[in-house]
């Protein structure tokens, strides 16, 4: 089980791109953080997931 924006999920996603990729979730405009930390875009593919972690998807939106 991990969390996603505060919510557990019962994924099996070993990378933060499974994770984006198996939510359906589209990846332009987004920020992604693990356990609190900003993972850049370039290391999605490459950073891990675990059980008990939490990660945050965050869009950006356009406003004033």
């Amino acid at each position: 089980m991990i969390r996603v924006n505060g919510e557990l999920q019962n994924f099996i996603a070993a990378t933060v791109s499974n994770l984006l990729s198996e939510m359906g979730i589209e990846t332009r405009g987004i920020a992604v953080a693990l356990n609190g930390e900003i993972v850049s875009r370039s290391e999605w593919s490459s950073t891990l997931i675990n059980d008990n972690d939490s990660i945050e998807v965050v869009t950006a939106a356009a406003g004033g």
